[in-house]
């Protein structure tokens, strides 16, 4: 079953789809803007906003710089649910 408010959540932004599908794979917030040509400081409250739904999590949360972000197991269910709504 999905979960639908999440999975509203993330489409109801494209900027956030857009940061939410790049992190299938770890993912430092400068290469994020950079890739998106997205403002970091926007970027930062995307990822925020992400990992307070439990989406996204940071894996070295001990360092302050270059934290790298990937998607949560939760999050991996709701991209599922976005891979096949584009077929």
């Amino acid at each position: 079953m999905k979960n639908w408010a999440d999975y509203s959540f993330i489409i109801r932004s494209e900027n956030r789809k857009r940061v939410f599908e790049l992190l299938e794979k770890p993912q430092i917030p400068t290469n994020l803007a950079e890739q998106l040509q997205l403002n970091l400081g926007y970027v930062s409250n995307i990822l925020i906003s992400l990992i307070d739904r439990g989406l996204v999590k940071c894996l070295n949360p001990g360092e302050k710089r270059h934290r790298l972000y990937v998607m949560t197991e939760k999050g991996n269910k709701i991209m599922k649910g976005l891979i096949q709504e584009k077929k």
